[in-house]
């Protein structure tokens, strides 16, 4: 572990299935630890949105939101080679075996993402032809904020512990509660600025943000609602953090209709 000036900053960018490094994206990072906190063995087909976004050693997750485009976190992708990565959909299993493979031949962060503070922490992935196929659907991007206490729907194939070496074999969801932006900002006060594209959700110490990988997608009525993009700690007293759709909806709408 490296001491850093700030509390443990847990990305939940994660090793693929095989490989017990992690690549941190901070100079002063220590090593992140991710892992599913009570959340379940899922299928594919209640989640036909969410993708794998691989490289050769690192996974996030992402959702298809047209069949040529995914979004995902941006930290997932900053300063990587588009050529890189390979995007897996329609399977529950990681990397298939049934899965469809697509290429990325465009990708792009936020303008105002800054990796740091992981503001705007989104980015967009154009795939080289439409994914299409059985147990694959794109999903509606959210225009309003989630209500306080409302339960949403997390998913990704995260470790499923602590000292875990690989990641789940199955994709694994969770269902966890929204938290009103003041509780959010409140919970974070002196750790950590929620700026207007974060939004919390968590059950402290039982179901965390965690339970999903970085990328990976916030469900609400069957829309996008938010990202998942960074925690301190698991299933501590705070919440998970991420990306708010509505804040991002337009940005990444209007990067869909420029590069189409």
């Amino acid at each position: 572990m490296i001491a850093r000036s700030m509390p443990s900053l847990l990305l939940l960018f994660i090793p693929v299935l095989g490989f017990s490094s992690v690549s941190a994206i901070f100079n002063d990072s220590e090593e992140i630890q991710p892992r599913i906190i009570g959340g379940q063995v899922s299928s594919i087909k209640q989640e036909k949105y969410l993708v794998q976004v691989t490289t050769n050693t690192e996974l996030c997750g992402g959702s298809l939101i047209k069949p040529r485009w995914v979004i995902s976190a941006a930290h997932c992708v900053y300063r990587q080679n588009k050529n890189e990565f390979k995007i897996y959909g329609g399977a529950s299993d990681q990397g298939g075996p049934y899965a469809i493979m697509r290429r990325v031949d465009f990708m792009t962060v936020h303008p105002a993402f800054n990796r740091k503070t992981l503001n705007m922490d989104v980015a967009a992935l154009r795939l080289t032809s439409d994914m299409t196929g059985a147990n694959i659907e794109t999903i509606a991007l959210a225009s309003t904020s989630v209500p306080a206490r409302v339960l949403v729907k997390v998913s990704g194939w995260g470790l499923l512990a602590a000292d875990a070496t690989e990641t789940a074999k199955r994709v694994h969801s969770v269902m966890v509660p929204v938290w009103s932006r003041s509780a959010c900002v409140s919970a974070y006060k002196g750790i950590h600025r929620i700026t207007r594209s974060m939004m919390c959700a968590a059950k402290p110490y039982t179901k965390d943000s965690c339970d999903g990988d970085s990328g990976g997608p916030l469900v609400h009525s069957g829309e996008l609602a938010g990202i998942v993009s960074y925690g301190y700690g698991c299933a501590s007293a705070l919440p998970g953090v991420y990306t708010s759709v509505p804040v991002i909806r337009e940005w990444f709408l209007r990067t869909v209709q420029q590069h189409s």
